[in-house]
């Protein structure tokens, strides 16, 4: 065994006393531990240890036994690497490639932390008191080969920063090592650091915010982005169901995919006290999961690390445990209800999840080509498993999306939306994701408000992280004559997923509509610098921009948003009617010019009335908002709110179609 003390070289130019009490202590500590544990002290190589062990259970263990107690009695640091391999013993003296990685490996292990070749996982991967986590692929100093490497990773010891791994790996991909090799002997390197021990001291966790990294996959497939993702998904819908607890939502975490930060850094972009790194690999029909909860302030440390190995069918009853263990970890409260549903679980069919997974994937992606594969998918899973409620939700969702991006009409869709939406509440009632449907087709399709307002109080309930439905439930308050209650949900949105344009877009939108139009066109300019073609935040801040009376901006956007959809007929119009009378007449003329050509290019009843709206032209604006309202066009219900038509709120038609719709007259004086 060979032991290397880096931090006392240095130490003793500065202070040789305390270098050499160091040492001395060091000694105190090791030797007995080693002898426990079956090692043989070699000799002393300047500030290096040689120590030989028969066992690599034996070298691990007496490792781990001396970092504990230097913990409580060194006034310093341990870093420990240990590698199996061949070596030659001569004259008292060790050579060969075991001395040379072992000693590279203590180099770059954290203080108090033990880092292992693959060698040793091989031999020890058994023991299931030691519990280690894969690190990566690794360059060593003077290696011609990738090392595999792992650190244990129990209680108390450090993990490696983000961008260490990155560093180090050299962005070699990760993957499980699986050749046999046979050994003769192991090599444990120690060195001791000056300084004190962060782990002394160490409060009760009490997190309050969580983000899930993605999901790494360290098996050698490389077709598997589906589940990383299901399973990254996965994680945080089930850690959102905790009311007490705020997880940030998927979109956002996802920034970081092979992120060199550190967790603190993220943590502090994402304003969170806790991250949750999780990895996997697939042997046959077994999924192996590996998940540790870090406390990221006042320092990186790992409170909690546990691996799964599940038959796909149980994978459900891997995420319940996954947050029953990061809750307790984390001194998380959690409600008696919560606690019954987490014991419960469900088995699924592995080919039915696995086609859903693939199909979320395509959807997410919200493509016209990606949506037909989506649809492939889940009516797959569907086939799969006629009992599968989440492949009902994906059917519903691929057509929700199709409507909402403009690819089919509602008259084609409504009934298929309500028939899958409803299979899908009849199989599974506890799924957030589909009283969210459902909230948003009783409020924008339906216009049934009453069962939204009752959707979308259970989809709340059963997942108070949900963004999607608190973004939108602004929405619904506000035409429901609540503007400013409905605030703190939009901006709620915005915190659990603060990179996602959506909901910056919904958050800017309800602002709008609740008048605070500075604000709103602080938010959506940050969001149009950040994505310039965003297809909710133009028209947003438009719309911004207009009830602001800034019409050079107003039509500066309006030309914008017809060159991005390349709507040469309406471009032309608005520059047209430009020159001839300004902002006003550009909005006429363009409105005009879409009514002269919607026989054979279809232009929304609702485009149309905004813009006479915008042109002030109250007789041509109830006109088209009556063609509207017997489109059943799903924007209508914004009319109560939207600062639009105020101008008009005193017509009887508007009021008469207000009272049709079961929407409230609202007083903005």
């Amino acid at each position: 065994m060979f032991t290397d003390i880096v931090g006392y070289t240095a130490l003793m130019g500065k202070n040789s006393k305390k270098a050499l009490e160091l040492l001395h202590k060091n000694r105190e500590i090791h030797k007995p531990v080693i002898k426990k544990h079956h090692g043989k002290w070699l000799k002393e190589m300047g500030d290096g240890i040689l120590v030989q062990f028969d066992s690599a259970v034996d070298s691990v263990r007496c490792a781990i036994e001396i970092q504990k107690r230097a913990r409580e009695e060194l006034d310093g640091l341990l870093r420990i690497g240990i590698h199996l391999g061949d070596v030659t013993i001569e004259n008292d003296d060790v050579f060969g490639d075991g001395v040379n990685i072992a000693s590279r490996l203590q180099s770059i292990a954290d203080p108090g932390g033990i880092y292992i070749s693959d060698s040793i996982q091989q031999a020890i991967r058994a023991n299931e008191d030691i519990q280690t986590e894969y690190f990566g692929a690794i360059q060593l100093k003077n290696v011609d080969y990738l090392l595999h490497t792992y650190y244990i990773s129990e209680d108390g010891f450090p993990v490696p920063g983000r961008s260490k791994k990155i560093s180090l790996s050299g962005g070699v991909k990760k993957s499980i090592f699986k050749s046999a090799y046979t050994y003769l002997l192991a090599f444990l390197v120690i060195i001791i650091a000056a300084g004190g021990w962060w782990f002394k001291n160490r409060t009760s966790e009490n997190l309050k915010s969580i983000a899930v990294l993605p999901v790494e996959n360290l098996s050698q497939k490389t077709d598997q982005e589906w589940l990383s993702a299901g399973i990254h998904h996965a994680l945080i819908d089930e850690l959102c169901k905790i009311h007490s607890l705020r997880v940030v939502s998927r979109t956002s975490s996802l920034k970081y995919q092979d992120s060199e930060m550190a967790i603190p850094e993220i943590a502090r972009e994402l304003n969170v006290d806790g991250v949750v790194e999780a990895s996997y690999y697939t042997e046959g029909e077994n999924l192996k999961l590996q998940v540790r909860l870090i406390r990221a302030s006042p320092e990186e440390r790992q409170i909690w690390r546990q691996s799964y190995d599940r038959a796909m069918q149980n994978v459900y009853s891997v995420y319940n445990d996954v947050v029953k263990s990061v809750a307790e970890a984390g001194n998380i409260l959690m409600t008696e209800k919560e606690e019954t549903r987490l014991n419960s679980s469900v088995d699924v069919n592995p080919e039915a999840y696995e086609a859903y997974l693939r199909g979320m994937s395509h959807w997410e992606q919200a493509t016209e080509s990606d949506m037909d594969k989506a649809m492939d998918y889940f009516s797959l899973a569907k086939d799969l498993d006629p009992e599968y409620p989440l492949a009902y939700m994906g059917i519903a969702s691929v057509w929700g999306g199709r409507l909402q991006h403009g690819y089919i009409s509602y008259d084609n869709v409504k009934l298929i939306l309500e028939e899958t939406c409803s299979k899908a509440l009849e199989l599974d009632s506890s799924l957030a994701e589909v009283h969210g449907w459902m909230a948003v087709y009783n409020g924008w399709w339906a216009w049934n408000f009453d069962k939204a307002a009752i959707e979308f109080a259970k989809a709340i309930e059963l997942n108070p992280n949900y963004s999607f439905v608190l973004a939108y439930y602004s929405h619904y308050l506000a035409f429901m004559g609540n503007p400013e209650t409905g605030l703190p949900y939009a901006e709620k949105a915005t915190e659990l997923d603060p990179f996602n344009p959506l909901y910056k877009a919904v958050y800017g939108m309800a602002l709008k509509n609740a008048r605070q139009y500075n604000k709103a066109a602080s938010i959506l300019e940050d969001l149009i610098k950040a994505e310039p073609n965003h297809g909710i935040g133009l028209p947003a801040l438009w719309s911004v921009y207009h009830e602001m009376g800034n019409y050079s901006e107003a039509i500066d956007l309006a030309r914008r948003i017809f060159t991005i959809k390349k709507n040469s007929i309406a471009l032309d119009a608005l520059n047209k009617g430009y020159e001839k009378g300004g902002y006003k007449m550009a909005m006429q003329e363009v409105a005009e010019e879409m009514i002269s050509v919607r026989d054979s290019s279809y232009f929304p009843s609702w485009q149309i009335c905004t813009l006479f709206t915008r042109a002030q032209n109250k007789e041509e604006t109830l006109k088209w908002l009556q063609v509207a309202y017997e489109e059943h066009d799903p924007n209508l219900p914004y009319i109560s709110v939207d600062p639009l038509f105020d101008f008009v709120r005193g017509e009887p038609l508007f009021k008469e179609i207000l009272h049709k719709m079961k929407l409230p007259e609202i007083n903005f004086n």
